[in-house]
């Protein structure tokens, strides 16, 4: 499965999103899974998961490219 935006050769930015946040959502890249914690910095603790953000496949570490559907993955900065 490929990104349906990346594959249209532009990136489409909704109503009430940033242009940025169109572009961060348009590239692959790995979704880690989070819980609120006060007893964690910043009150957020990550979870070993992470989840593709094409194809939703969930691993227990990052890989470059995605073992089930096979997209380059991206580091993003937050």
């Amino acid at each position: 499965m490929k990104n349906k935006q990346l594959r249209k050769k532009g990136v489409h930015v909704s109503q009430g999103e940033s242009a940025l946040d169109a572009i961060r959502n348009s590239i692959p890249h790995w979704i880690h899974h989070t819980v609120k914690d006060e007893h964690y910095m910043g009150g957020v603790k990550y979870l070993p998961e992470c989840e593709c953000s094409e194809c939703g496949y969930v691993s227990r570490m990052e890989h470059p490219v995605c073992p089930h559907c096979g997209a380059k993955m991206h580091q993003l900065d937050s």
